[in-house]
């Protein structure tokens, strides 16, 4: 599942070169995913499905689904959630997450963002708010271009990440709460 999917490329992506995958793109705004859910229906991928909805507002049928959630460069609301730790973010992004279920998390700021710099400490030192929602940090550091290059985020290349700034990719692990 692809948490703040955009334009859903990276759950086409997936669903294209994992074809016993179901991938599920969520994002809050409509206009991205219906170029993902196109692209998809044009290749015939039954195994992709676009959903339009916020995090704090998921459908209960999607709770304990995923072995995978992908946060790829959020930005408002799930951005600061996910960097302040905030509870009504963290609880359903967990709740979509199997028990043992893997969260990755790319994310990239700076000043002029309106942020302070998102460094593997700034995540590290937010790893009790995770652990309140069975969200276990296995591990925070800086992106390389082939991890930002992986995730075939278009708002990466916005960003020019890599180029002009950094990301930190963190790692948790869904544990039973």
């Amino acid at each position: 599942m692809d948490v703040g999917a955009g334009d859903g490329g990276y759950v086409v992506f997936r669903a294209r070169i994992e074809p016993n995958t179901f991938a599920i793109a969520v994002d809050a705004s409509p206009d991205g995913l219906v170029r993902g859910a196109w692209k998809a229906e044009r290749e015939r991928r039954q195994n992709a499905a676009f959903l339009v909805g916020s995090v704090e507002h998921l459908p209960r049928e999607l709770a304990c689904l995923a072995d995978e959630v992908t946060i790829h460069f959020p930005w408002g609301s799930l951005f600061r959630g996910l960097v302040d730790g905030s509870g009504p973010v963290l609880g359903p992004i967990a709740g979509l997450m199997k028990v043992g279920a893997e969260l990755r998390v790319l994310l990239s700021a700076v000043d002029r963002d309106g942020f302070a710099e998102v460094t593997p400490s700034v995540i590290s030192s937010r790893r009790g708010r995770y652990s309140e929602h069975g969200l276990h940090l296995a591990g925070a550091e800086w992106a390389s271009s082939a991890i930002v290059s992986a995730s075939r985020s278009s708002w990466a290349k916005r960003l020019a990440v890599g180029r002009e700034r950094r990301a930190v990719i963190a790692r948790y692990r869904r544990g039973a709460t």
